[in-house]
């Protein structure tokens, strides 16, 4: 297996929260599977080489495309029966908004080629990414691609932005009310301004950042009941169902398992 994440640009840190690549021999024997959960960040993947079925949800079974899926409040799991390389990138949702001006709460729990967001240029990257020859061309297309980009960006948009990016990389309490305060914002104003840059509204945000902080801590021997009021759920009922909700699994079997989910992933420093 060849798996690699790495730090985007600086250029683009704003926009991409990480890139990354994984490259492996399966069979039917051994199939690749894969249980991703809920994340309020979306992904754009090309899918190199081999194939993937993919499911979202309860949703009937599909083959996964090279293309944008957006952040989503639903489980989902990819399998693969044979070799396969594919090459990812997360995005902060409002990248969408700011590079694509394409607002957020339209790919929210939806997926798209490239070609469709993009027009010819997106068709012109994925033929690129198919035949380059290794991940350090494509990592190369890839911010080249977006850079262009950055030329589209709206200013006005940059403190909603700055709190979007800052809870989704270090989640911690805060109210709608004092994030709308912050931004100098009505309540209703800024719920539909963040709803646009997100995808979701502030409140079902917040629920899914929580949610996506807590997988892959190590809880050592805390109780579920600890962990819920340590995270500011109500009570422990109210942390079971939006785990089960969020991830399709119980809390208790997840950290007893020790399960890696998708958001799960280090980075690496690299030199574009």
């Amino acid at each position: 297996m060849d798996y690699k994440v790495m730090r985007p640009p600086q250029q683009l840190a704003d926009y991409v929260r990480f890139i990354w690549f994984l490259e492996t021999d399966v069979s039917t024997d051994r199939p690749f599977i894969h249980h991703a959960f809920a994340h309020h960040c979306p992904e754009v993947l090309f899918c190199y080489k081999g194939q993937f079925r993919h499911q979202s949800g309860f949703k009937e079974e599909q083959k996964l495309i090279s293309g944008v899926y957006g952040q989503t409040h639903t489980f989902s799991k990819v399998v693969s029966n044979a070799a396969f390389g594919i090459f990812g990138f997360y995005l902060y949702p409002y990248a969408f908004t700011q590079l694509f001006s394409v607002p957020a709460n339209e790919l929210t729990n939806q997926s798209v080629d490239i070609k469709t967001l993009c027009g010819k240029e997106g068709e012109i990257l994925e033929e690129k990414m198919m035949l380059a020859t290794n991940n350090d061309h494509r990592l190369t297309l890839v911010c080249d691609f977006l850079e262009a980009r950055l030329k589209n960006i709206r200013t006005a948009y940059n403190t909603i932005c700055a709190s979007i990016k800052a809870i989704s990389n270090a989640y911690t309490e805060i109210s709608v009310r004092s994030l709308a305060e912050t931004n100098f914002l009505s309540l209703r104003q800024f719920e539909r301004r963040f709803k646009e840059l997100s995808g979701f509204s502030p409140q079902l945000f917040l629920r899914i950042a929580k949610f996506n902080s807590l997988l892959g801590k190590a809880f050592q021997n805390k109780s579920l009941t600890d962990i819920a009021y340590e995270y500011g759920y109500y009570d422990p009922a109210h942390f079971t169902h939006d785990f089960q909700k969020f991830s399709n699994q119980t809390p208790k079997a997840y950290f007893n398992a020790q399960t890696i989910s998708a958001s799960d992933r280090g980075t690496v420093d690299f030199e574009i």
